[in-house]
Parts: C-alpha cells; sequence; structure tokens
C-alpha cells in the first residue's frame, strides 16, 4: 500500500507496491506531492493533479488522458512517450521538462511554460499553445505543429 500525500491533507491510498505502472486513474490528487517520483507507464487518466507538486517525477509513457496539470509545478519532469491527450495543463510549469514522443493531441495548454522544454518528436496538435512560454524550448523534424502555428516565432530551436 503506498500513500500519496496532498497539501489540502486528503493522502490518497494506493493498493500497489510501486507507482511504476501503477493504475492511479480517476483520483483527486489535487496539490499531490509527487516530486521525484517514478510513474513510469503509469495509469493516471482522468486524475486530478492541478497545483500539484511534480518537480523531476518521472511519467515516461504513462497515460495522462484528460487529466488535470493545470497549474502543477512540473519543471524538470519527464513525459518521454506519455499520452496527454486532451489533458488540462493550463498555466502549468513545465520548464526544462522532457517530452520527447508525447503525445498532446486537444491538450489544453494556454498560459503553460514550457521555456527549456524538449519537443522532439511530440505532437503538440494541442489548444492555446499560441499563448504558452515556449522560449528556449528544443524540437526536431518530427515535432508535430498545430496547422498554421510557427515555432521558431514562439522562440523554438528547431534542429532540422
Amino acid at each position: 500500500m503506498i500513500t500519496i500525500r496532498c497539501e489540502t491533507g486528503d493522502n490518497v491510498q494506493i493498493d500497489a507496491d510501486t507507482l511504476v505502472g501503477a493504475d492511479i486513474s480517476r483520483r483527486n490528487l489535487h496539490r499531490a506531492l509527487l516530486e521525484e517520483q517514478d510513474l513510469r507507464e503509469a495509469d493516471l487518466s482522468g486524475s486530478e493533479l492541478r497545483s500539484a507538486r511534480l518537480e523531476g517525477a518521472v511519467f515516461d509513457r504513462a497515460k495522462l488522458t484528460g487529466a488535470s496539470l493545470a497549474a502543477s509545478e512540473s519543471s524538470r519532469a519527464s513525459f518521454a512517450g506519455a499520452d496527454l491527450n486532451e489533458a488540462m495543463m493550463r498555466s502549468g510549469g513545465f520548464e526544462h521538462a522532457d517530452f520527447t514522443g508525447a503525445d498532446l493531441e486537444n491538450a489544453k495548454v494556454e498560459g503553460a511554460a514550457f521555456t527549456g522544454a524538449i519537443l522532439d518528436g511530440a505532437n503538440l496538435r494541442c489548444l492555446g499553445l499560441e499563448k504558452a512560454d515556449l522560449r528556449g524550448a528544443r524540437a526536431d523534424a518530427a515535432t508535430r505543429w498545430p496547422d498554421g502555428f510557427d515555432p521558431i516565432k514562439h522562440g523554438v530551436d528547431v534542429r532540422r
């Protein structure tokens, strides 16, 4: 049994020995304290992670479909290969996070900070990207953008 502490005092019990691959879907993890935690391949779809502390956490290949990461502090976190379809990411702090190969199709990212983030091969056909802070982020030729979006004008270093 694992206890996820939340600043709200509403701690969450997970029936698992590890967070790697755990089913944590549709849980209220508002203001969860998950810094530096390994959540690779975990299912967090539909979970409420609003204002959570996720600095340095690993969400590689995790399922975060429809999850709310609004106003989360996710700097240096890794979302490589993660499914963030339709995730709410508005006003989140994703500075220097790794989104290599992640899928953010229809995620809501208005006001989010992706400064210095790694966006190589990511699907960034998300909503509100033109109002996100992308200065100093890195992308490659495989990164997919919304129609008409110019990443260079938004400060992204696009490697060809």
